[in-house]
């Protein structure tokens, strides 16, 4: 696996708010349905996402659970429709370090694990937030072959 520190700009996004539980029971069911309502918002709305479906934590984990935003990356311009269940968030723009994962979605944790292990060793400090896009359709494509970017910014 391949982790390389990235600048990225400002990325705008439009999200739905999700929750599982601590052990990641319920993850499945509610990227489903978050995807699926943020989806539905730009397809009304006439907005194309400039990015595949994606899951952005700006906390850690905790014994309460795990929370998480679950949207698609945007044009500044389209980020203000933003209405109702539908937020709109930015992640301000610097210094992240970038690894894809290619593999089952349960399996994303070696990939974060890999890249938190890189930080440490290159001297980085870790920052938030943290952020998956998935690039191929789990509809489509063997759980093995699945790709996905995988995040953290430099704190």
């Amino acid at each position: 696996m391949t982790i390389e520190r990235v600048t990225l700009p400002d990325q705008h996004y439009l999200y739905v708010d999700g929750e599982a539980g601590a052990d990641g029971s319920g993850i499945a069911e509610a990227m489903g349905q978050g995807f699926g309502q943020v989806y539905t918002f730009v397809a009304e709305h006439g907005i194309k996402p400039i990015s595949m479906p994606s899951a952005i934590y700006v906390e850690m984990p905790s014994s309460a659970g795990m929370f998480f935003r679950l949207g698609f990356f945007v044009e500044a311009a389209d980020a203000a429709s933003a209405n109702g269940n539908v937020k709109s968030g930015v992640i301000a723009g610097g210094d992240a370090f970038k690894a894809v994962h290619t593999g089952p979605y349960p399996e994303l944790n070696k990939t974060h694990n890999a890249i938190w292990t890189h930080m440490d060793e290159v001297g980085a400090e870790r920052g938030r937030p943290v952020w998956e896009i998935y690039v191929d359709d789990p509809m489509e494509t063997e759980p093995a072959q699945l790709k996905t970017e995988v995040f953290r910014m430099v704190g």
